[in-house]
């Protein structure tokens, strides 16, 4: 067996939180929002009151709530039922708890994203309430939209984008342009894409691919060049219900991919449910990396089987572990515990079938669960 347990974990992807919007949320839904449908529902804005019965209904057939359930009632020292562990965290919430989850699970640091939720949360203020480092990854999407409404022209909605992105002293920069207009980002000409800035401006900018596809594409070419050195995150793969599914897959965004191929972008999700595709794309190109959120932990009973895909198609080194918790800092938690968990089994499995020895396996799962993440982005391990 493998023993990666005082290896220290860097979340490659995650969001903004503070105590007091953790106690403003109903306690008796924490529960519901750390699985993928409770999740997804309140990042798109689609849960409904009607939906609300139904989602707390199927929580409890959701295996990666139960395991919460179950493994936060031994931490909490209650009874292993929602009832009971929900009243226990309400308690907690006052107390170091935040602080112990992050011991519990030698989390170190949290990479996040600061374009959801909105308003935007103070990385400075989450730090001091989660009791954890907190580097910050930059959003292009709000900057676009609030650049937009003053910009007379492309060019100088890009200038904006450009200035601000170089004034920003966030380790990294995030697009999410898998939810307005999909990753076939495409090269267009400088004449086209001024025309249809100003047909999607005459427009009230909806976000159709008609309209703002070529405004959008161009500004995440500028992105990468307003990035310096920094590693560029995208969201790739499926997400929630407003992605642009039909143009979500790693395949989509593999020619932006090869003409950026001397800069480093961080597949996020890395291609879910699409990992295999993702996976080949980083083998292939040498600057793309993946990190595993979404399939750590929302993939439950089968993240060693993922996981074991993905590292073995995609050089180890360019794998990193992320939990995309959105909703609630158990998430990250319960995500980082079963992560390191499923990597001692599927890397004892390497070493056991003879495809590594016991010290290249530690020095694998150490990379992923923070290792890989510190030399990408200039952090201290």
């Amino acid at each position: 067996m493998i023993d990666l347990a005082d290896a220290p974990i860097i979340d490659d992807h995650s969001h903004g939180f503070t105590l007091a919007r953790l106690r403003a949320e109903p306690e008796e839904e924490f529960l519901d929002r750390i699985g993928m449908l409770g999740a997804c529902l309140v990042s798109s804005g689609g849960l409904s009151d009607d939906d609300r019965e139904l989602l707390h209904e199927l929580s409890d057939s959701d295996p990666l709530i139960m395991a919460t359930i179950l493994r936060l009632s031994e931490l909490l020292g209650c009874e292993p039922t929602r009832e009971s562990v929900t009243a226990a965290r309400t308690q907690a919430l006052d107390t170091d708890y935040l602080k112990r989850l992050w011991a519990h699970a030698e989390m170190r640091s949290m990479v996040v994203d600061d374009g959801y939720p909105l308003p935007r949360v103070d990385p400075v203020e989450m730090e001091r309430d989660a009791g954890i480092k907190v580097h910050h990854v930059v959003r292009i999407e709000p900057i676009i939209v609030e650049a937009r409404e003053r910009a007379a022209s492309f060019a100088e909605l890009a200038e904006e984008l450009t200035a601000a992105l170089e004034a920003s002293p966030a380790i990294g920069i995030k697009s999410v342009i898998a939810y307005r207009t999909g990753l076939d980002v495409q090269e267009w000409s400088r004449s086209d894409v001024e025309s249809a800035f100003t047909r999607w401006k005459e427009a009230g900018f909806p976000e159709t691919r008609e309209l703002a596809k070529p405004v959008r594409d161009a500004l995440l070419d500028r992105t990468v060049e307003a990035a310096g050195g920094r590693p560029v995150h995208i969201h790739c793969g499926g997400g929630d219900p407003s992605v642009v599914l039909a143009y979500a897959r790693p395949k989509d965004l593999f020619p932006f991919l090869d003409r950026h191929r001397d800069h480093p972008i961080v597949l996020i999700h890395g291609g879910w449910p699409w990992l295999e595709e993702g996976a080949y794309v980083a083998s292939i190109l040498p600057r793309v990396y993946l990190d595993t959120s979404i399939n750590t932990s929302w993939s439950s009973l089968i993240i060693d089987q993922k996981l074991e895909a993905v590292m073995g198609i995609a050089p180890t080194a360019k794998v990193m572990y992320g939990s995309d918790e959105s909703t609630e800092p158990e998430l990250a938690w319960i995500s980082a515990v079963t992560t390191r968990e499923a990597l001692e089994r599927v890397l004892g499995a390497a070493v056991d079938r003879r495809w590594m020895t016991e010290g290249d396996a530690v020095r694998v799962g150490r990379g992923v669960l923070g290792g890989n993440c510190a030399r990408l982005h200039g952090l201290d391990a």
